[in-house]
C-alpha cells in the first residue's frame, strides 16, 4: 500500500505540478494553506510525511511544521523553500521541526529521493532513537573536501528539435559522488553552496567541466551541440565571472556558440542593469544566453526586450498540467507567440509522457526537455546516445 503524503501549496499550479510528480509513488491529499493542512491530518491523517511551501498567507510552512511535529511527531515533515529562506530552513531543521529542504523548482527524482530517504531515515531513528539534524559546519566541510578531491561529476540531459526530433544539445547538471553515501543529487547539497559562499568554487567547475566536455563532442564530430550551465544572481555580481567564462573557453578551445549559460528569470530582474552589462559582456564572447523557469510570476515582461537573450526555457509547472488544463495550454502558447515577436527559441523543459509532448508540439515550441526524452546521463555516455539517436532516424 503507499504510504500517505499530504502537500500543503497555496498556488494550485504548484499543487497540479507536485501530484503529477508525486502520485506514481504515493497516496497524496493536498491542502491550500496550513490550516486545512491541520484540518486534513485531523480528519484524513495519519500522513507518513508532509511537504509544506515556505511562504504562504497565514501561517508559513515552518509555523505549520512545528505545529504538525506537536500534533504528529511520527510524521516525516519536508518544505521547499526560497535561496532566501535558507538560514531559517537550517535552524528549523536544528530544531527538529523538518527533516529535509529542498529550494524551488525542485525535480522530481530529487523530491522523490528526499521523501524515501526521510521516510527510510525516520523509521530508523524510531527504532533506534535519535533526532535528525543539519550540522553545517560538518557539511560544508564535506563539500570542500568534495571539490578538493573530485567527487563532483557531471550529467547531462539532452535537449531535441520537435521539428525533426534532432538533438539540439543538453543541459549540464552536477551530482556528488560521495564516498559513502554514494551519488548525491543537487537538490540535497547546492542550498549547501551559497550559505557557504562556495558559489564562485562551483561555477568554475561547472565552466571547466561543461568546456571540457565541449571540446571532447568537438573531437568525437558533435560540434554542432550546445552545452548549457546554470548561472547564479552571484555570478551576476561577480566582477570576475565574464573573465572565468572567457578563459574556460579558451583554454578548452570552445567554438563560439557551443555554450550556453541560463539564468534564472528571477535573477534576471533582480538588478536588471547590471544583468544587462554582463549578459551583453557574455554575448560579446559568442555565448548563447537562456532564461531559465521562464513564466513564473513577473507580471512586467519589458525587461525581456533589455536583455540580449538567445532562449526561453518554460517553467515545468506550465509542463505538468498542459494535457488537461486549458490555462497551462493557453499561458504556454502566448510565451510562443512573444518568442516568435521577439526572435527567441523556445525550450519546454520537463516532458514526461507522450500526451504532453503532443500539447507542447501544438503550441509551436522549439525545443523539448524531460525524461521522456531521455534522463540524465553521465557526461561520460551523452555522445554515444547522441550518436546513436543520430543514426534512427524518426526517433
Amino acid at each position: 500500500m503507499s504510504e500517505k503524503i499530504l502537500l500543503v501549496d497555496d498556488e494550485p499550479k504548484v499543487l497540479s505540478a507536485l501530484r503529477r510528480s508525486l502520485g506514481q509513488r504515493f497516496a497524496l491529499s493536498c491542502a491550500n494553506d496550513g490550516a486545512e493542512a491541520l484540518r486534513m491530518l485531523e480528519s484524513e491523517g495519519p500522513f507518513a510525511a508532509v511537504v509544506s511551501d515556505m511562504r504562504m498567507p497565514g501561517m508559513n510552512g515552518v509555523e505549520l511544521l512545528c505545529e504538525i511535529k506537536r500534533r504528529a511527531p511520527e510524521t516525516v515533515r519536508l518544505i521547499l523553500s526560497g535561496q532566501s529562506d535558507f538560514s531559517d530552513a537550517v535552524k528549523a531543521i536544528n530544531e527538529g521541526a523538518i527533516f529535509r529542504f529542498h529550494t524551488k523548482p525542485v525535480s522530481t527524482e530529487a523530491l522523490v529521493e528526499s521523501l524515501e530517504i526521510a521516510l527510510l531515515q525516520h523509521r530508523h531513528q524510531n527504532r533506534h532513537g535519535g533526532t535528525p539534524g543539519l550540522d553545517l559546519a560538518r557539511e560544508t566541510a564535506a563539500l570542500r573536501k568534495a571539490l578538493r578531491e573530485d567527487q563532483l561529476r557531471i550529467f547531462v540531459q539532452p535537449q531535441a528539435s520537435l521539428l525533426d526530433g534532432h538533438i539540439h544539445g543538453a543541459e549540464a547538471l552536477v551530482r556528488w559522488q560521495h564516498p559513502e553515501r554514494g551519488l548525491i543529487l543537487p537538490g540535497h547539497f547546492l542550498p549547501l553552496v551559497d550559505a557557504a559562499g562556495m558559489n564562485e568554487d562551483i561555477t568554475r567547475w561547472m565552466l571547466e567541466a561543461a568546456c571540457r566536455e565541449l571540446h571532447r563532442w568537438d573531437e568525437l564530430g558533435l560540434s554542432s551541440l550546445r552545452l548549457a550551465v546554470n548561472m547564479t544572481v552571484s555570478d551576476i555580481a561577480d566582477s570576475g565571472f565574464v573573465r572565468r567564462v572567457a578563459d574556460s573557453m579558451a583554454r578548452h578551445r570552445v567554438k563560439p556558440g557551443n555554450l550556453e549559460l541560463e539564468l534564472t528569470e528571477g535573477a534576471a530582474v533582480e538588478d536588471i542593469n547590471r544583468a544587462r552589462l554582463v549578459l551583453q559582456s557574455l554575448a560579446d564572447l559568442g555565448v548563447q544566453l537562456s532564461i531559465d523557469d521562464f513564466g513564473t510570476g513577473y507580471s512586467s515582461l519589458g525587461w525581456l526586450r533589455r536583455l540580449p537573450i538567445n532562449k526561453l526555457k518554460i517553467d515545468r509547472m506550465f509542463i505538468d498540467d498542459i494535457a488537461d488544463d486549458p490555462e497551462s495550454y493557453r499561458f504556454l502558447a502566448s510565451v510562443m507567440t512573444l518568442a516568435r515577436d521577439l526572435n527567441l527559441t523556445t525550450l519546454a523543459e520537463g516532458i514526461e509522457t507522450l500526451e504532453q509532448m503532443k500539447q507542447v508540439s501544438r503550441t509551436g515550441c522549439d525545443l523539448v526537455q524531460g525524461f521522456f526524452l531521455a534522463p540524465p546521463m553521465p557526461a561520460g555516455d551523452f555522445p554515444a546516445w547522441a550518436m546513436a539517436r543520430a543514426a534512427t532516424p524518426g526517433r
